[in-house]
């Protein structure tokens, strides 16, 4: 059960929201994992995560809008993964001004272990994914990070933080001169089921 605007029901009922890209994080988290959504929207990513971790697992899950952020409590509250998926209304960042917080200062001490981070937040991927660095530094998860600005500085900064393995959503090695519009990252090489 979902709520949104009726185009994207249209859209989802047509093609799926994200089909490629739902599978591979179905493919990679497993039962007990820990993982981030960051600019969860309605909360479509965060409810395939939830089913992904189950019951004993974790989905931190934000959203900075504040026309769409009780639409996502609603629609993690009708699906019953409350339980799962705790959510917060902040912009996430890399400084903590103006309602703004980092991954770092609301999970470094908060979460065991992160295996996967989305990050999607139309314009501010890069300073979210500099406010998470001691997180990633730490649990090493793989990054799934939209590419619309910033694709050069966000891939430099992927690589300076050890990331050797870089995928489109469906699992192409990528052309370093052509970015996905999400990249995927991670410290260890990825297959499909």
């Amino acid at each position: 059960k979902i709520s949104c605007p009726l185009q994207i029901l249209y859209k989802a009922e047509e093609y799926g929201i994200e089909p490629s890209l739902s599978r591979l994080i179905m493919n990679e988290l497993s039962k007990g994992d820990e993982c981030i959504d960051i600019g969860a929207n309605y909360g479509f990513i965060t409810m395939i995560m939830a089913k992904a971790v189950g019951i004993d697992g974790n989905v931190y899950s934000y959203e900075s809008d504040p026309m769409i952020y009780p639409i996502l409590l609603n629609n993690i509250n009708d699906n019953n993964i409350n339980n799962i998926c705790s959510t917060e209304n902040y912009f996430i960042s890399n400084n903590k001004m103006n309602n703004k917080k980092t991954v770092d200062d609301l999970l470094l001490i908060k979460s065991k272990s992160i295996k996967l981070i989305k990050i999607d937040t139309d314009g501010s991927d890069y300073n979210c994914l500099l406010g998470a660095e001691k997180l990633i530094h730490r649990d090493m998860p793989i990054i799934i990070i939209e590419m619309n600005e910033n694709a050069q500085k966000i891939y430099r900064k992927l690589c300076s933080l050890g990331y050797e393995y870089y995928y489109d959503q469906y699992y192409n090695s990528i052309n370093l001169e052509e970015f996905p519009i999400n990249l995927i990252a991670s410290f260890q090489p990825l297959t499909t089921l």
